[in-house]
């Protein structure tokens, strides 16, 4: 790590299982962390401020080499958790790809997220303005140090609540290269006097060929709140060109406090929609793997970074043929995600159950053995299931 990183904690959450125990008899408590990030300071010249920043890794990603986009989340202390649940919940149903999560905490927040602003306004948020150097720290500090630090995609996303999706669609509206996808949630467009809006009809006037895509939400929030956010999204009824993707959503169920939650699930569902495989079966049957492949090549196309078959789809692949008692195709699926995720306890785990199937059980041990390696080398959440079929093929062998 560069010298500007001190790492100050592991985000964690503790879990802790009470054994139940007769009146009198003390309760035994086996308690470990369930490490969910990571925090450190960065020094921003810019900002002339040492800023925290928390980190979420997706599960997998030591054991792999492939790159992940990278979404980038403001207020990052009351969102970080919710929002890293929502993403590994998403990736793991497959209907999204595995994403590092980048969470910014406040120090002055109305500073750092509101754009320069009239007298009249600043009178009421005396530290109000910085936004676009906030957006230089964004750019030019912080992505080059994650970019140098951790393996990313070439696709960044933008999540930003109140305050934060004001930002949000500020950074669309100046910079509109800084991120790939910005998520404006429940945005204070109302800031100084509903200058966004009239922002907005200048962008698309200059930007008549724009990709980027953009997510709108407001809850049940009434006032300038929601009459700014209706005139946005008329903006973007009229002006956006085609190749501009976006959504305004008005969640009535939803107060401000309550919104970011179902607006990022709704937002990277509506980001990944061709993601996920309509129907797994009917594809298999008409192409197998080289249709996976296909899908996934669509998607490098839309999001511009090669995106190859990932691993929890292949080894669903697999098995599938070994439900069909395809052994032969089950094997050969197994053995590409080996060649492709070779630091992968659970693909070694999948093929030794190919070979398992198809009678070749010195194959099966061999593979079974590697998984139980590997996993003990990162303490696998599966160890004792590879040990487990390791133990078992050993025992069939035994009795040949």
């Amino acid at each position: 790590m560069s010298s500007k990183l001190e790492v100050l904690a592991c985000l964690v959450l503790w879990s802790a299982i009470a054994l139940a125990a007769p009146p009198g008899v003390a309760a035994q408590i086996v308690s470990e962390p369930i490490v969910i990030g990571e925090a450190f300071n960065l020094h921003s010249e810019i900002l002339g401020e040492d800023r925290a920043v928390l980190i979420h890794r997706p599960i997998g990603y030591d054991q792999s080499e492939q790159v992940y986009p990278v979404l980038y989340l403001l207020d990052g202390d009351g969102h970080f958790h919710h929002t890293t649940g929502i993403i590994d919940f998403l990736s793991r149903d497959g209907q999204i790809p595995q994403m590092l999560v980048v969470a910014l905490p406040n120090t002055d927040r109305t500073r750092d997220l509101t754009p320069k602003t009239s007298t009249d306004t600043a009178n009421n948020f005396p530290t109000a303005g910085g936004a676009d150097r906030f957006l230089a720290f964004l750019t030019e500090e912080l992505a080059p140090f994650v970019d140098s630090h951790y393996r990313t995609a070439p696709f960044r996303v933008l999540v930003g609540h109140s305050f934060g999706g004001l930002f949000a669609v500020h950074a669309l509206l100046a910079q509109p290269e800084s991120f790939n996808a910005y998520v404006a949630i429940s945005p204070s467009l109302w800031w100084n006097g509903g200058s966004p809006v009239a922002a907005a009809k200048s962008f698309f006037a200059n930007h008549s060929n724009s990709d980027r895509f953009l997510f709108l939400s407001m809850g049940n929030e009434g006032g300038a709140m929601l009459s700014k956010a209706w005139e946005f999204a008329a903006v973007l009824e009229e002006n956006a060109p085609e190749m501009f993707d976006w959504e305004f959503a008005l969640m009535d169920e939803e107060t401000h406090g309550s919104i970011p939650h179902r607006s990022t699930y709704r937002a990277l569902e509506r980001l990944y929609r061709d993601w996920q495989i309509a129907d797994f079966e009917q594809l298999a049957q008409q192409g197998g793997l080289d249709a996976f492949d296909a899908h996934y090549a669509a998607s490098s196309q839309r999001f511009g970074y090669p995106i190859i078959t990932p691993e929890n789809i292949v080894n669903r692949l697999g098995y599938w043929h070994l439900g069909q008692e395809q052994v032969d195709q089950a094997i050969s699926v197994f053995k590409r995600n080996v060649a492709v995720y070779p630091e992968s306890a659970n693909v070694y785990d999948s093929l030794g159950d190919g070979y398992d199937a198809a009678g070749q059980l010195e194959l099966a041990r061999q593979n079974y053995a590697m998984a139980v390696k590997l996993a003990e080398a990162t303490s696998h959440p599966a160890l004792e299931v590879y040990r487990s079929n390791l133990a078992r093929i050993k025992a069939k062998i035994g009795t040949k």
